[in-house]
């Protein structure tokens, strides 16, 4: 009987911006920021980002649509020009932060309580100024 070897499935992708992801992994912030300086976007989607602490870094050039940020630590990060859609965020620390207004308080909850994927209702509306 022949043996079949199984395929390891990956349950998230590996990020182009590897160096950065690893950085940002071992809360290496200045390294961070000086691997993504020259980058316009840095892709995050679909990847876990699992315990990282966000509270130093500069996300506004991040994309984390349908990360998982499980026990990440969002304290008083602005999230307002995020897309969340599909983003797990169970128990993260999410004292202070400012989430999109297309996410229901409801959706919040229950990603921070029991890990569902964040839906949002309609488009991202950028905030004023």
């Amino acid at each position: 009987m022949a043996l079949i070897k199984k395929k390891k499935l990956r349950r998230f992708k590996l990020p182009e911006q590897v160096d950065a992801f690893n950085h940002l992994h071992a809360n290496e912030i200045d390294k961070f920021h000086e691997a993504i300086k020259d980058l316009e976007s840095v892709d995050f989607s679909n990847t876990s980002l699992r315990g990282a602490d966000f509270r130093a870094v500069d996300l506004s050039r991040v994309v984390i649509q349908g990360a998982y940020l499980m026990g990440a630590d969002l304290r008083g990060v602005d999230l307002r020009n995020h897309d969340l859609e599909g983003t797990s965020l169970h128990n993260a620390l999410i004292s202070g932060v400012y989430f999109p207004n297309n996410v229901s308080p409801s959706e919040i909850i229950m990603s921070v309580e029991h890990g569902t994927r964040i839906r949002t209702s309609g488009p991202l509306i950028a905030p004023k100024q």
